[in-house]
């Protein structure tokens, strides 16, 4: 995924656990005798009643919606883990207002409050009509131990094989909550991005074959999360960062932030 916002609460991503609806009450039994044995001889045979049928179950797929809104603009995410045999595979859609689109597949493990998520993905640009990057490997990590929550991504993305004035890089997102209170949570925040590769010019003659973008640390930002639980389902993720690198700090802006608003069903 991609800066690849990603990506990516699996937190938010395959941590929700499905409800099952409670069973339906059966009728009493119709062969159970009648309080008046005189009145039992009395009356005529009847067919025994029919079972109530059972309620239908809610679904048992945990799923979840989530957008992001940040220096990349406005990012769509949608996923959900389905039971396959004993594995639990966790995929979801990602899209971007730049014209990307990214599906991503990987296996749950769960052990106690820990969620490890491994993922592959590949990403396709829908206005150029071709093939975007190969998003691998990815590793989602979620820890909910209350009071204490930590979210943390580590991903790579490689677009060279497909074009040469792109980047290449890795990608990490990673922070903790403290919640002092139920619906509260505060903590660090801390997201970095490596690039790989030197981007080469080819569309401008004058500068064909040119080396531009040198590989090494492009972004570290620092600050600080807030978690706000917002209904049932619902919650908010409010960031304030500074962006450490010079090349990083478009137009001279220092500040970081992002906006994030998660479903789980």
């Amino acid at each position: 995924m991609m800066e690849n916002d990603m990506r990516r609460s699996c937190s938010a991503l395959a941590c929700v656990v499905g409800l099952l609806a409670s069973p339906a009450a059966w009728a009493q039994d119709p062969a159970a005798p009648p309080a008046d044995p005189g009145a039992a001889a009395a009356a005529a045979p009847t067919p025994a009643a029919e079972p109530a049928a059972p309620e239908p179950q809610a679904s048992q797929i945990p799923s979840w919606f989530r957008f992001d809104a940040d220096s990349l603009g406005l990012q769509l995410w949608a996923g959900a883990t389905h039971q396959v045999g004993p594995i639990s595979l966790s995929s979801d859609i990602y899209l971007t207002t730049l014209g990307t689109a990214e599906f991503d597949i990987g296996p749950a493990f769960t052990m106690g409050p820990v969620i490890l998520n491994p993922m592959v993905g590949f990403s396709f640009n829908f206005t150029t009509m071709q093939p975007a990057a190969l998003v691998a490997p990815q590793l989602f990590t979620f820890v909910d131990s209350k009071p204490v929550y930590f979210e943390s991504w580590i991903l790579g993305s490689f677009s060279s094989m497909f074009d040469e004035s792109v980047q290449n890089y890795v990608y990490t997102r990673d922070f903790l909550l403290y919640y002092p209170i139920d619906d509260f949570g505060i903590g660090p925040h801390l997201e970095a991005t490596l690039d790989l590769n030197e981007v080469t010019l080819e569309d401008d003659p004058s500068t064909a074959g040119v080396d531009v973008d040198e590989s090494g640390l492009a972004s570290l930002q620092v600050g600080g999360v807030l978690g706000l639980n917002y209904g049932t389902g619902n919650k908010l993720l409010l960031y304030l960062g500074y962006e450490t690198q010079e090349k990083s700090q478009i137009g001279g802006k220092k500040l970081a932030g992002r906006f994030t608003f998660v479903h789980n069903f």
